[in-house]
Order: structure tokens, then C-alpha cells, then sequence
């Protein structure tokens, strides 16, 4: 991490040159002491410390006080989905098994993972953890640090551009706790959360074009990244590359005469760090499209971010204000929640070009910015979810085949690290201290934090506590035959998965969801959900008990787990009628299948 330098801002450093580390004066200047004087790598680990201070303090203490308790939005698939995906590789590998195939849940069946973002970077990085003290809580460490360690790369790439600490720090909170990062916190996406590389990739070509680093290293470094980023979720990684077409593309045209030719020999470089990483990907690529699925598309307006959105909070943090409250009120799609920038952010980043007079980097962000929430807003502007107004110039991009399962709101990640770096580039503007202008920059900077902060929906926490003890105590090894396959039945999203992630694989699960196009009926076989009217399932033709009987004896489904203490009271009923009888065992209620049944 070395010094920036004084293009970045358009501006002589103020009020001298950086101090080197210790706080010794550079040649000519003044001696600098506190922070910045320290270490560039000691300042990174304060700001990560802070930013988990803030996190933990604030969100995340239930999950590192109990960390072996599911307990993250319990209602939802994915968070149960990720805490089965970081079991399921180290548990593969151990066994000798294709981790791209799994016969353990989706039985008869079983499952093509080349499709599914089971985030195996994580899974590989958090796997002693796993093996040690179970999925879950590695998967309660992972949300723990997403957030934090997605702004601290944040920070890295504003302290090199920068060299400001306070400056730096400000900028990796917007976006290390933007409201991307916190929507996917809060519904368990890791493969989302952790959205570090993003910053790192900036970050490493910040130190190239410094002499920080050689070419060579360079085009080594970014190609693990993207590599990395590829495995980690392959929507980011498509995402991503777009972007930085779009931003060369840009940066040509801001760079002028004399910084095109550097522009260009960047470009080059990333393109041979493309070819590294589409080199290490080639085992994971030339198997997905050998075992290619078929055609899954869906409808990408609903997936996109709103006009209203940018600027209106949730509704309840609408600060009693009626006609806010009203705007919130039709702001219902959840990605939604990925667009919230909050108006002292967008007033920030429309001053900075002109407080940094001949800053081409502040035109770059505001116009990278700009470009990449166009393309979150998908094929239709539509100002909430309830109005839309016309399609955009560029809808029919979304109805290429490599865009058509792809979410647009997604791409708001980019717009929040552009903005970021707007943030640091604005509080690192030269001038007094105590100036009433350095004053201003940082009550709007300070404002910009509260709008996103204030914007907040506090996590969701289960309210039921742990595991039954049927899993828990391990009374499910008296009732289950190893191996043996099964239906779980559960108010928790995708309970089947996490349990068989708890009991090391010990059971087969019948049904499970992975993904909206494997798995689209939800976590249970389809002739199961059938069974109960009031699940989301397609509404059976006639009396749907016999197809369910059929389904359990050609399936060898050996027994049928209803998650008890009050959760779905009405399956034990329902399960009677269809000629089962069942036990009561530790929360569990455990319905043997007999093998005549169906038959």
C-alpha cells in the first residue's frame, strides 16, 4: 500500500507530503503523528476492527453468542441452503464424491450443483471452522464478517487513492454497510454479503498504475480474483466483467490524449488476467456446459431496483412523514432494498466534480455511478412497483440469453464502491481543517452515513431456539437407518438441508431447494407440498393422497420428519389421513413409511 498520488484528486496534497511510516517527516515537510502516522497495514486493521465493532455491536452479537444456533431468517431457503453448501464441500472432498453432483438431497434424483452457487471459495476458506464446530457456525462467522470485510477492501482502495484514514474509513462504511450489503446480510446470501474482491480488483489496479506493482504481478493477482470471484457466484463475475468494459470504455473517453495509452495498456492487462482466470475455471465451466440444465428465463423487471427507490427509505424509517411513508408503502419488491442511496449521498456525489475542479477521477465516479444504476433499473423505469413508466432504450439486453436469470438490482454493488471512493475523494479534499468548507464536507459525509444507517431493518432472528432434540441429542440414529431417505417437513426454510448439514449427511433428504430454477415448487416434493392446500404448490387434480402414496413407495421414502413445538400443527392431521402414524421423538414427530404403502 503506498502513497497516492496527486492525480487522483486533482489536487496538491494538503497541507504537505505524507510522512513516512512512524511518523518520521518526509523531506521537506512536517512530522506526522496519530494515525497517520502508523503503518498503512496497521491502519487496515483498525478500520476492519471498527468496522466490526459497529456490526457486532449493532446486529450481529446474537450470532456470535450462539453461534452452533440457526437462527438467521429462519423463514427464508437460503440461509439453511448455505449452511448445508459450506457442509457440503469439505464433506465431498472427505468422501471421494464429485462436489458438482450430490445424491444426498434432491433423492431419488440428486442434484446438478454446476448450476447452483454453493460459494465453494468460502466453503474452502471457513472449512476448519466447519469441521470443527459445525456448519452453522461457520456460517454465522461468514455473515458476522461479510459486511466488514467487504469495507475494509473498500478502504484499502480509498487509502491508496487517498492516503487519508478518517477519510478512507468514512468511505469503506458506505460501503461495507451499504443497503446491498445489509439486504443480503439480512437474507443470508453470502455468496453476496462477501463482496470484497470487488474493491481488491480496483485496488490492484490503483497500485499498478503507481508502480506499486509490476505487470507481471499484476495480471497474476487480478487473475486469481476474478477466478475466485467466478467461483464464488458467477452472476458477479458476469456482472463485474460488463462493468469494466463499460468503465475502460469510459476512462478512454475522460482520460484525454495523454492518458489513453495508459488507459489501453491497463485494459490489456486485465484482459490477460481474464485469460488466467478463464484458465483455472475451465475444469468448473467445461463441466456445467457439458451437464447443461434447460433454459430457466424469468421476468427481469421485478428483479430491477425503481426510481423511488434511490431516495425513499423503508417503510418505518420514514421519519413520520405521511407522504414518505406513502412512497415507502409501494417500494414491496426486495430488490428494492438493494438501490437505497439516501439524498445526501447522490447530493455528495453530484458536488464532488465540481469541488475537485479537473478531477478526472471524480467524473469517472460519478459517471461510472451513473451509468451502472441506469443498468440496475432494468428493462422498464418504473418509479415504484406499482407504476411503470416506459421501457429503457437498452431493454432488449435483458432478453439475452446470458441476462435472462440474472438479477439487475444487482448491480447496485458497483454503484455503492463507486460512490464510496466519491466519498473519500470528497472528505480528502485539500483545504484547512477547521475550515467552515472542511466543516461541510464532513456533515454532508456525516449525513450520508446516517440516511443508510437509518435505513436499516434490523436482522431477523428466529424465535425458535437451536435444533429439536431429535437432532441435537442425536435420538434421530434410534429411528433413521443411515443413509435411509427422507421428507422433512418444517415452518424453516429448507430444515431438511440443515439438519442433514448438522448430522454430517447421515440421512438422504427427498426435496430440498437449491435454486429458483432446479428447485421452483420450494424445499418439499412437489406430491408432498400437494398434500397441504395452503403451501405455495400447484393445485392438485383431484384428491392428491394416493399420488403421494405412490410417490413415497416408488421413491423408498423410508420416514417422513414433522418439525413439532407448534410448527406446522396442521401436518399431523394431514399425514393421518393419508394413512400414516407417527411418534413424537425430541420436537420431531417421525412417520415411518410401510413398504405396502402405495403399493
Amino acid at each position: 500500500m503506498g502513497q497516492p498520488t496527486t492525480a487522483d484528486t486533482g489536487h496538491e496534497p494538503d497541507p504537505g507530503p505524507p510522512a513516512a511510516a512512524g511518523g518520521r517527516p518526509a523531506a521537506g515537510g512536517r512530522l506526522t503523528t496519530g494515525i497517520r502516522a502508523l503503518p498503512p497495514a496497521v491502519q487496515g486493521l483498525l478500520a476492519l476492527v471498527a468496522y466490526l465493532a459497529v456490526w457486532v455491536g449493532t446486529e450481529t452479537y446474537p450470532l456470535l453468542r450462539h453461534p452452533q444456533v440457526p437462527q438467521l431468517a429462519q423463514g427464508g431457503f437460503d440461509p439453511n441452503f448455505y449452511v448445508w453448501a459450506l457442509h457440503w464441500l469439505p464433506y465431498a472432498i472427505g468422501h471421494g464424491l464429485n462436489p458438482l453432483v450430490t445424491t444426498q438431497v434432491g433423492w431419488p434424483g440428486g442434484y446438478n450443483l454446476a448450476w447452483v452457487t454453493t460459494a465453494a471459495p468460502l466453503a474452502l476458506l471457513i472449512a476448519p471452522v466447519t469441521v470443527t464446530a459445525g456448519p452453522v457456525a461457520a456460517f454465522s462467522l461468514l455473515v458476522v464478517a461479510a459486511g466488514p470485510v467487504s469495507g475494509w477492501g473498500a478502504f484499502l482502495l480509498c487509502q491508496r487513492l487517498t492516503g487519508r484514514f478518517w477519510a478512507s474509513l468514512a468511505a469503506g462504511a458506505v460501503y461495507g454497510f451499504s443497503a446491498f450489503e445489509i439486504n443480503h446480510s439480512y437474507t443470508g446470501q453470502v455468496n453476496l454479503s462477501v463482496s470484497v474482491l470487488l474493491p481488491l480488483t480496483a485496488y490492484l489496479m490503483v497500485a499498478w498504475r503507481d508502480g506499486a506493482i509490476s505487470s507481471r504481478l499484476f495480471v497474476v493477482a487480478t487473475g486469481l480474483a476474478l477466478t475466485v470471484q467466478a467461483y464464488l457466484f458467477l452472476e458477479t463475475f458476469a456482472d463485474l466483467t460488463a462493468v469494466l468494459i463499460v468503465g475502460f470504455v469510459l476512462g478512454a473517453l475522460l482520460a484525454g490524449r495523454g492518458g489513453r495509452p495508459l488507459v489501453a495498456r491497463l485494459a490489456r492487462l486485465t484482459g490477460l488476467g481474464y485469460a488466467l482466470a478463464l484458465l483455472l475455471t475451465a475444469p468448473y465451466t467445461g463441466y456445467a456446459l457439458a451437464h447443461r440444465m434447460a433454459g430457466f428465463t424469468r421476468d427481469t423487471a421485478p428483479t430491477s431496483i425503481t426510481l423511488n427507490s434511490l431516495l425513499v427509505p423503508l417503510r418505518g424509517h420514514d421519519l413520520g412523514i405521511s407522504w414518505l411513508a406513502g412512497a415507502a408503502a409501494r417500494l414491496t419488491g426486495v430488490p428494492d432494498r438493494d438501490g437505497y442511496l439516501g439524498l445526501p449521498l447522490v447530493v455528495l456525489a453530484l458536488a464532488l466534480p465540481l469541488a475537485a475542479r479537473g478531477s478526472r477521477l471524480a467524473r469517472f465516479l460519478l459517471a461510472g455511478a451513473a451509468l451502472v444504476i441506469l443498468g440496475a433499473l432494468g428493462p422498464v423505469l418504473r418509479l415504484d412497483n406499482a407504476t411503470p413508466l416506459f421501457r429503457l432504450p437498452w431493454s432488449r439486453l435483458w432478453s439475452l440469453p446470458v441476462a435472462t436469470s440474472a438479477y439487475p438490482s444487482r448491480l447496485m454493488v458497483f454503484a455503492f464502491l463507486a460512490l464510496s471512493v466519491a466519498v473519500a475523494l470528497w472528505l480528502a479534499l485539500p483545504g484547512r481543517w477547521r475550515s467552515p468548507a472542511a466543516w461541510a464536507r464532513w456533515l454532508l459525509a456525516a449525513a450520508a452515513l446516517a440516511a443508510l444507517a437509518g435505513n436499516v431493518n434490523r436482522l431477523d432472528f428466529a424465535d425458535q431456539t437451536g435444533f429439536p432434540a431429535f437432532i441435537a441429542a442425536g435420538q434421530y440414529r434410534a429411528y433413521l437407518p443411515a443413509g435411509a431417505p427422507v421428507v422433512v417437513i418444517s415452518q424453516r426454510g429448507n430444515a431438511g438441508l440443515l439438519w442433514q448439514a448438522a448430522t454430517g449427511s447421515y440421512f438422504r433428504l427427498a426435496g430440498g431447494f437449491v435454486n429458483e430454477a432446479i428447485s421452483a415448487g420450494g424445499d418439499l416434493p412437489a406430491p408432498v407440498a400437494r398434500l397441504m392446500p395452503a403451501r405455495p404448490a400447484p393445485a392438485p387434480a383431484g384428491d392428491p393422497v394416493p399420488a403421494f402414496r405412490r410417490y413415497l413407495h416408488d421413491n423408498q421414502i423410508a420416514d417422513i420428519l414433522v418439525e413439532g413445538n407448534g410448527h406446522q400443527s396442521d401436518w399431523p392431521h394431514v399425514l393421518q389421513l393419508a394413512g400414516l402414524s407417527g411418534t413424537e421423538v425430541g420436537g420431531v414427530f417421525v412417520y415411518p413409511v410401510p413398504a405396502t404403502l402405495g403399493s
